[in-house]
């Protein structure tokens, strides 16, 4: 689902936004991200596809994500999207999460 037009990119303000606008702006994973984010507007299907019954039910509860991607960053940190219909643009991205393994792990309901 390449995008010819880059799809616009929201984070959500309760976990992503105050994790990525704590990150130092030259650290590594700040700009892993930031290359993350900036793939996947143009191709919002780059990550792997979580399928429904795995989707922590704390993503559906809160954001109401009917689907979910997961894409890796540097030293095992996962980023967690959702593709979205937005009231003011329509379809849109929602960046959920920036999580490190052990988070991510503890969130799906891995045992480390």
């Amino acid at each position: 689902m390449k995008s010819k037009i880059p799809l616009e990119v929201r984070g959500t303000k309760d976990d992503f936004i105050p994790f990525y606008t704590s990150l130092n702006s030259d650290s590594k994973l700040y700009k892993s991200i930031t290359d993350t984010i900036n793939l996947i507007k143009k191709d919002p299907t780059r990550g792997d596809h979580v399928a429904h019954n795995k989707i922590p039910s704390y993503y559906i509860k809160k954001y109401k994500i009917k689907t979910l991607f997961r894409i890796e960053l540097i030293d095992y940190w996962r980023l967690l999207y959702s593709i979205q219909t937005f009231d003011d643009i329509g379809i849109g991205i929602l960046v959920l999460d920036a999580l490190d393994h052990e988070k991510y792990n503890k969130r799906f309901g891995y045992k480390s």
